[in-house]
């Protein structure tokens, strides 16, 4: 084949790879938006792309930061679905884009080159590292001048969402934070969780950099209440925000029962707990997975099927691949009756 032949069958064979990319990267946010890892069995996107699709750390982060930004930037994703707009100026726009802005990116990406688009977005992010925006403001608009200083005081706004189980140990955590830091003579009347939280990483950098800390796992230093109701089964949590269901089979799992005028009774032997945990390395056996935070015992075969807590029918997992194996046994179940 002469030059001109390769060159041509070349960018035909790179234009396939940008289309492949972006149906790739647009299936990707769909799993994701809907939780679809979840009916394939993982208890994260993280693990069904290590497990699954055999990607990087580095890869999911990409995928993961290219379909939030398609979700959170609707006139962009659009232009991607319907090839207004081609992939990799789309990558580009979806790095400084916002709500209020895709549009004039999009339209500046329609009259500039692939190139020349590129550089346009690299400029304004350099401005914006150099400059950060007032709180509340757009930081990444087309053509905006930075000249003016930008003050100092920057507050950034970090929203998380949490399972019911998991907003009760966030809550009990604080609460450790709060007594803890009481009984050393801090002042914590008036500060705000995000301050109780990082005056106890500060205090816990400070053990390990003097030499006090220890790396071992010891039990979990709080401790979240669930109510169960002996008639029903059913489960659930108190918070502040109001009472919040649980899976009433995780608990039963893992756990300290306390029932009045009766000795507390753990579900699992402290000592079988522990050699399970130091089987697993303190992380969730799970393929994929490997947390080392959140972590609870499981029985493989259920108690109430005749399971015991012998080690070997004992899996370490994270709270939401515990939760996972559950559902799935629940769904099982249910077919099995049908």
């Amino acid at each position: 084949m002469s030059a001109s032949d390769i060159h041509a069958r070349l960018e035909a064979a790179l234009s396939e790879l940008q289309r492949a990319e972006k149906n790739a990267v647009l299936l990707f946010g769909e799993i994701l938006r809907r939780k679809l890892y979840r009916d394939l069995g993982y208890s994260s996107i993280q693990a069904y792309a290590a497990e699954a699709l055999s990607f990087t750390p580095s890869k999911t982060s990409q995928f993961v930061r290219l379909a939030g930004a398609l979700e959170e930037l609707p006139r962009l994703r659009r232009s991607v679905a319907s090839g207004e707009l081609g992939w990799t100026k789309a990558r580009e726009v979806a790095k400084v884009a916002t709500p209020e802005s895709e549009g004039k990116w999009i339209a500046e990406a329609a009259c500039s080159s692939s190139r020349s688009l590129e550089q346009k977005v690299r400029a304004v992010r350099r401005r914006v590292r150099q400059a950060p925006q007032v709180a509340g403001q757009p930081a990444l608009n087309l053509g905006e001048s930075q000249s003016d200083p930008a003050p100092l005081d920057i507050q950034i706004t970090v929203n998380t969402k949490y399972t019911s189980e998991q907003y009760a140990r966030r809550e009990a955590l604080l609460e450790t934070i709060r007594k803890r830091a009481a009984r050393k003579g801090s002042t914590v009347q008036g500060l705000t969780r995000a301050e109780l939280i990082l005056t106890a990483l500060n205090d816990m950098a400070e053990k390990l950099d003097s030499g006090s800390g220890t790396a071992t796992v010891s039990s979990s230093p709080f401790q979240v209440i669930v109510y169960t109701c002996k008639i029903c089964g059913a489960a659930e949590v108190r918070t502040d925000r109001g009472s919040k269901p649980v899976s009433a089979e995780v608990v039963q799992c893992d756990a300290i029962i306390q029932e009045p005028g009766r000795p507390n009774r753990a579900t699992i032997p402290p000592k079988k707990r522990q050699a399970a945990l130091i089987r697993a390395g303190h992380r969730c056996e799970t393929h994929g997975c490997e947390r080392t935070r959140f972590l609870e015992v499981h029985h493989r075969r259920p108690r109430s099927h005749g399971g015991s807590n012998e080690t070997a029918n004992l899996q370490v997992l994270c709270s939401g691949c515990h939760q996972l194996v559950h559902r799935q046994g629940r769904l099982q179940d249910n077919t099995r009756t049908e």
